[in-house]
């Protein structure tokens, strides 16, 4: 059944073509109602591709345009996923997924009969997950590194102080909340809010629903300084961070910018790892769960709705106690 100059095609992206011309119109409805059942734009876009790459596979290699979804076939599905050979594991599992999840959407509402994905093997994937995270050492070393670079400028108003001091401003958030960077992309104005002797952060999760976290201290402060220097004018309901500082441009932040400032921040630090935004979340659910952090106290903390995601990030459980962050040791020093 393999067929390597089928599996060593690649196809060419610079020729666009309408999705009417590679995919029926019965499966285009299907496919939009499909997508639209999902809140997160993120899984919107990802599935959406995936699903039309599926699609422009089968037209443009196999000459097979789906006008209905009874054409997708066992062998047609192992012979794309034969042809991501190139791709990762995750990549593979995710894209497989896809398909699956459409497919089984499609046989839900009498479209199909059988879901041909329930014969296919899947990838297997490690599932203490691949995200690298930093040791106490190394987060302490990338905070200090960027807070420094911001200090040594010789004035506020210099493009070095405000990309510093946004960097670590970013930094420290996303470890000390262990919030997605979809989240802080997403922080208004007055999700920063003093309840009594603690503060809160109001974000919109996935699913656009609504998550609260208590957050330490420290952080609160390191939001208001940022705050008081860039976004002084700026209404409440007005995005917290934005791409350029001291700029009538007042773009929000968004995933790239952040993954390239955490890159080149962990490159100039000296911190040779290779991290993502995500890394943060991951390192402070495993440094808290070192320090004694119960996975109950840390999946209300990460805002997991199943104590096996969470178990993703560290490598056992404990028992329930008090606030997470707080037990965070070198902002307390």
């Amino acid at each position: 059944m393999q067929n390597d100059n089928v599996i060593s095609v690649v196809i060419d992206r610079t020729t666009l073509l309408k999705k009417e011309e590679y995919i029926g119109q019965d499966v285009i409805e299907a496919m939009h109602w499909f997508i639209q059942s999902y809140q997160s734009e993120n899984t919107k876009q990802s599935y959406t591709r995936d699903l039309e790459e599926f699609f422009l596979f089968s037209f443009k290699i196999l000459k097979v345009k789906i006008t209905t979804l009874k054409l997708v076939t066992e062998r047609l599905v192992i012979i794309w996923k034969e042809s991501l050979s190139d791709f990762s594991l995750a990549s593979v599992a995710r894209k497989l997924s896809a398909l699956s999840s459409f497919l089984n959407f499609s046989r839900k509402r009498g479209l199909i009969e059988f879901n041909v994905l329930e014969l296919i093997k899947k990838p297997k994937l490690d599932k203490r997950g691949k995200t690298n995270i930093l040791n106490e050492e190394e987060v302490y070393k990338l905070l200090e590194f960027a807070k420094k670079q911001y200090q040594i400028s010789r004035s506020k108003q210099s493009r070095c102080y405000c990309i510093w001091k946004l960097r670590y401003t970013v930094m420290h958030t996303l470890f000390t909340v262990g919030m997605r960077a979809e989240e802080l992309c997403e922080l208004k104005i007055n999700g920063l809010e003093n309840v009594g002797q603690f503060w809160r952060l109001h974000l919109v999760t996935k699913g656009n629903l609504t998550h609260s976290p208590i957050i330490h201290q420290q952080t609160a402060q390191v939001l208001l300084e940022y705050k008081n220097e860039f976004r002084t004018d700026a209404k409440p309901n007005d995005y917290f961070f934005i791409r350029t500082q001291m700029s009538k441009n007042l773009t929000k932040l968004n995933r790239t910018s952040i993954f390239d400032m955490i890159k080149i921040s962990v490159r100039e630090s000296g911190v040779f790892k290779d991290i993502s935004p995500h890394s943060f979340r991951a390192t402070l659910a495993t440094l808290l769960h070192s320090q004694g952090v119960p996975i109950l106290q840390i999946q209300r903390l990460l805002n997991h709705k199943l104590t096996t995601t969470t178990s993703i990030y560290i490598k056992k459980s404990t028992e329930l106690s008090e606030s997470a962050t707080q037990k965070i040791d070198f902002l307390n020093s």
